[in-house]
């Protein structure tokens, strides 16, 4: 552990708990070897998906045009297209899917399978269109309707269900406050790292990379065969218990395919775990301001989920 919290870091963690972006270091803290930028399509794939609800509470579905699902319903989603952000796209596939304009009003939940295949679920609103008959069938799908979710419905996988009984929970009593993509360009899958160890006396300590300028310890992920989380579990011998998303930031275009995921962790003790890369130390919270607002945070359980 050290001295006292250096400013530059505190304004980082303020930035970060304000829903806004920080530019990632010129340096990562944790990297394979020789990484390679990511690229769109080729070396990742990101699914955005929508769930929309309507005045009685129904989800809009759309029903399926692709031969191997042919007919069968599914929430309206697809693949990013390069160059577009997170939001574009979800915006893009409602309308091709459904003929409904939306807007976003949260994620709900990230999932993710490693680097080659990462959803990002979203809350959103109609804010026009006119909804698909089977009149303008196309290779995108073949109609769109409300569903009720107790009518019966060929689905084209259940994976859904708890996505749509989550939007649900969330429309009537909110689990974080809204969390969208911020617009800031990552080459690579990036978690920032916002660990945070809180003692029965009150005290609050933070994870920080020593490297100038101090900043939150940020670490490139690999793009085959693992988890994202894989290198906070290398990091210390025993990763957090409770985690979960603060912040999503992407661009997307050249050299910006990647994403940052700002991950909040908490231990409890009488002090901090121990650190199994050198360069990171642990440091004392001092401010009593960002000390609250730190574990106000993490007590409501205000982050977004990560399911992996």
């Amino acid at each position: 552990m050290t001295g006292d919290m250096s400013s530059g870091l505190a304004e980082e963690l303020r930035t970060l708990l304000d829903g806004g972006a920080v530019p990632l270091p010129d340096k990562y803290d944790l990297a394979p070897e020789r990484p390679q930028p990511l690229k769109l399509r080729h070396s990742v794939c990101y699914i955005v998906m929508g769930v929309l609800l309507n005045e009685q509470g129904e989800v809009l579905m759309m029903q399926e045009a692709k031969p191997e699902c042919w007919g069968s319903w599914y929430l309206p989603a697809g693949r990013l297209e390069r160059g577009e952000t997170l939001v574009e796209g979800l915006c893009r596939e409602v309308q091709e899917e459904t003929g409904l304009l939306c807007q976003p009003l949260t994620l709900l939940v990230v999932e993710e399978r490693g680097a080659s295949w990462v959803r990002f679920v979203f809350l959103a609103l109609q804010t026009g269109g006119t909804l698909k008959s089977t009149a303008s069938a196309d290779k995108e799908s073949l109609q769109a309707s409300w569903w009720d979710t107790v009518s019966s419905l060929p689905l084209r996988s259940r994976d859904i269900l708890p996505l749509i009984k989550l939007a649900l929970e969330y429309h009537r009593l909110p689990s974080h406050p809204s969390i969208l993509p911020q617009l800031c360009p990552s080459p690579f899958l990036v978690l920032r790292l916002i660990l945070i160890c809180l003692s029965p006396q009150g005290e609050v300590w933070v994870l920080q990379s020593s490297t100038e300028p101090v900043h939150l310890p940020t670490t490139v992920c690999a793009t085959r065969g693992r988890s994202i989380l894989t290198p906070l579990c290398n990091l210390l011998q025993h990763p957090p218990k409770s985690y979960g998303i603060l912040g999503v930031q992407h661009q997307g275009g050249d050299e910006a395919d990647g994403v940052c995921f700002n991950i909040m962790g908490v231990f409890h003790g009488l002090e901090p775990p121990v650190v199994s890369r050198d360069g990171m130390s642990w440091v004392a919270v001092e401010d009593e301001g960002l000390k609250s607002r730190l574990t106000e945070t993490l007590e409501k359980n205000t982050l977004l989920p990560l399911y992996s």
